[in-house]
């Protein structure tokens, strides 16, 4: 069983950034840019029906936005993980030996 954690930071179990990884990060960014919407116009604007009228336009733009940045983080993350992965591991081993592996690398 994983928890919420291990769907959005899979690397922390050693796998890859997949669908679930995907969609969490797009449900996430989909509820800050409606919240977002709904603070400016409701609450700051005290317009809570323009809010409502205007769900037409933003339920759409939220997810453009979030689809966007979704798949980008996706791209990003197939490699990003795999050296996330060999940084936390050479940490872990002690933070001497991390630092004499980028000396070996840089040699």
């Amino acid at each position: 069983m994983s928890s919420i954690i291990d769907i959005a930071f899979p690397y922390r179990r050693r796998r890859s950034y997949g669908a679930a990884s995907f969609a969490f990060t797009f449900l996430v960014l989909f509820m800050e840019v409606e919240i977002l919407a709904f603070v400016g116009v409701a609450i700051a604007a005290r317009q809570l029906q323009l809010w409502w009228d205007l769900q037409p336009i933003v339920f759409p733009t939220a997810c453009l936005i979030s689809l966007a940045a979704s798949a980008v983080f996706w791209w990003r993350a197939r490699s990003w993980s795999k050296h996330r992965v060999e940084t936390l591991e050479a940490w872990a081993r002690g933070g001497t030996t991390f630092g004499q592996q980028l000396a070996q690398k840089r040699d």
